[in-house]
């Protein structure tokens, strides 16, 4: 498998992360308002849509009402039941008039007698009075005559839709009865009012629906196509939904479809909706992504990529004292001083453990030297001890009490005889022991030798320059000038400048702090010498770039002795010295130059003369890393 997104920077990781969360949350969030809320809104169309329709029949329904209202105030009443039984006859003159249809809102009135031919009648047709005979329903042989010119009861009525030959109406038939609805039945009370285009105005001003209809029988519609009464059918269409019924005249069969027309401003209202709540969402996501991601990547991205920076750094400089100090009271600041005081306490023990390392291998170097020299020592005394034997041999012999023997004239033959005897047993035995001291003595110069390779090898190891790590030059500096006694400190001013928190070096810490321990006491000891009361020491520090190298110029200047340039010349050679005899302290500046190259660095002091102080700087690497 691939390791493809675990080696993403964390911070492409969180914006990937975020940028999949808002592309989730706006897919999600068009799925819910598609799959709910849109239909949601086309369901409320729809049914607007048959709330229209059924308001746009109620109200012909209210009309059909308003007509049966005004036939059934007029049918029961006295002064036109005895004017149908011939008994009032100013009843016409006084109210079977053109204004009473005007004033009733009718296009149609008819009074049928009980039997014969209608008794009075009008019609309007576009304000022009017609014949009530040409609509064709008063003919005994229309299939609506029966229906409207008679009722057997009382009770009985004719009302609806009717197709006549003027156009189609409402209608309303009632019996002529008394105004207590008391028989018996004189005759019948018709009256109408057109479908015309005013009427459809007047239902569209109503109920502020757009409404169409269509009449059976009044056009070219097939009959296969005519639905039956009571059909609802709705069709949506891009900017309207068109919804129908079919409603029935008197005898119940189709006689109107009725078209409402409802505009979609509903589901147009739903898309804007929905944009607008999509786009707020996506606006919404955006500026929440952006605001979570710029608190990720301010409390936890950047402190996070800090402290790898940091990491990274003290990886690459190898400076443990370097540290973060994250000021913040969350996990990361923690995490953060955690991880300072773990540098702090790993710089502390690697100091601990060079320190330890470069005694203990001073240590085990010296035992090493001290024990090859002791074995190469041994066998050098014994020879030495057989030696000096050998030269005490000589005092034990009795060559020169012979030799005087011998010397004497008086001496007897036998006596000189044996003198002579005992001077020869003598100078051999002298000579023996010459040739073991002489082989004695080829083996103490061999040894001596031996000791003399081991001192060689010891001083060869020891031009081994040492190892070096990242130094803070203050630290030094200031753990140097103890060295310094307190009680000169009230006498001494020492400054130490605040530039040396600024530069580094790579150097052997306890041999640098050595050096610069050995030159501040230099520089202590020289104001003593002059016995000055305004002693002052000045310890400066500044990056230089020596033959295209990056070094640290380390300045201790003191108002003490100086020296000439006879001095100069010689101060840091093997064994010289400014102070008086008897008085040398300190490891001595032959030993800091030495100890300087050997980390890389140069040293070199400067004067203007005896009484005017003196500067020495040294010169190191500076730090890995900066």
């Amino acid at each position: 498998m691939s390791n493809r997104p675990s080696s993403l920077p964390l911070q492409t990781k969180v914006s990937l992360t975020l940028a999949v969360l808002i592309g989730t949350f706006i897919a999600l969030s068009y799925a819910i308002l598609d799959a709910v809320i849109e239909p949601a809104f086309d369901d409320l169309e729809q049914s607007a849509a048959e709330v229209d329709l059924t308001r746009a029949e109620m109200a012909i329904k209210t009309d059909i009402e308003n007509l049966e209202a005004i036939t059934a105030d007029w049918a029961p009443w006295d002064d036109i039941y005895h004017y149908v039984l011939g008994e009032y006859p100013g009843f016409k003159k006084s109210n079977l008039d053109r204004p009473t249809l005007s004033n009733l809102g009718l296009d149609f009135m008819v009074v049928y007698p009980l039997r014969g031919d209608f008794l009075w009648g009008q019609v309007l047709v576009d304000g022009v009075e017609r014949d009530p005979r040409e609509l064709g329903i008063l003919d005994s042989g229309h299939l609506s005559y029966g229906a409207l010119t008679t009722h057997p009861v009382a009770s009985s009525r004719t009302v609806g839709f009717i197709s006549t030959k003027l156009g189609p109406m409402m209608i309303s038939s009632r019996p002529i009865l008394r105004s207590d609805d008391s028989g018996p039945i004189a005759g019948a009370l018709i009256m109408g009012q057109f479908l015309n285009a005013e009427r459809l105005a007047r239902l569209e001003n109503r109920t502020e629906v757009d409404i169409q209809w269509e009449f059976t029988g009044f056009g070219d519609e097939p009959a296969a196509s005519i639905q039956a009464v009571g059909t609802v059918s709705q069709a949506v269409m891009s900017d309207v939904i068109s919804s129908s019924k079919v409603l029935s005249d008197i005898h119940g069969s189709p006689f109107l479809t009725l078209h409402v027309a409802t505009p979609r401003n509903i589901s147009s209202l739903g898309a804007r909706t929905i944009n607008a709540a999509l786009l707020f969402l996506a606006i919404a996501g955006v500026l929440v992504t952006g605001f979570v991601w710029f608190m990720l990547r301010g409390t936890i991205l950047r402190p996070i990529e800090r402290l790898a920076a940091h990491i990274g750094e003290i990886r690459k400089s190898g400076d443990l004292s370097h540290r973060l100090d994250a000021r913040r009271d969350d996990e990361i600041g923690a995490l953060a001083r955690q991880f300072d005081d773990l540098t702090d306490e790993v710089h502390d023990a690697r100091q601990a453990l060079l320190d330890q390392s470069f005694k203990a291998g001073k240590a085990d170097t010296a035992a090493e030297v001290l024990h090859n020299i002791r074995n190469a020592m041994t066998p050098m005394i014994n020879g030495l001890e057989r030696l000096r034997k050998a030269f005490n041999v000589s005092g034990k012999l009795r060559v020169q009490e012979a030799t005087e023997h011998l010397a004497d004239p008086d001496c007897p033959p036998d006596r000189r005889d044996k003198f002579l005897q005992y001077v020869s047993a003598s100078f051999d035995h002298i000579a023996s022991v010459g040739a073991e001291a002489a082989d004695d003595l080829k083996i103490v110069t061999k040894q001596a030798r031996q000791i003399e390779g081991i001192l060689a090898d010891q001083e060869r190891f020891a031009n081994i320059a040492p190892v070096t790590e990242n130094i803070g030059v203050d630290d030094v500096l200031d753990e140097a000038s103890h060295v310094i006694p307190k009680r000169a400190m009230r006498d001494i001013d020492v400054q130490m400048s605040g530039h040396l928190s600024d530069v580094r070096v790579r150097a052997h810490r306890i041999g640098l702090l050595q050096v610069m321990g050995n030159l501040m006491l230099n520089a202590y000891e020289s104001i003593q010498r002059c016995k000055k009361t305004d002693g002052r020491i000045v310890v400066d520090a500044a990056p230089e770039v020596v033959d295209e190298t990056p070094m640290v110029r380390v300045t201790i200047r003191d108002n003490g002795s100086g020296f000439n340039s006879d001095m100069g010349e010689r101060i840091f050679q093997r064994g010289f010295s400014s102070k008086n005899e008897g008085c040398t302290t300190g490891l001595g500046l032959h030993w800091c130059a030495n100890a300087v190259a050997g980390m890389g660095g140069r040293i070199h002091a400067e004067s203007r003369g005896l009484g005017q102080g003196a500067e020495f700087h040294v010169l190191l690497p500076t730090a890995r890393g900066g």
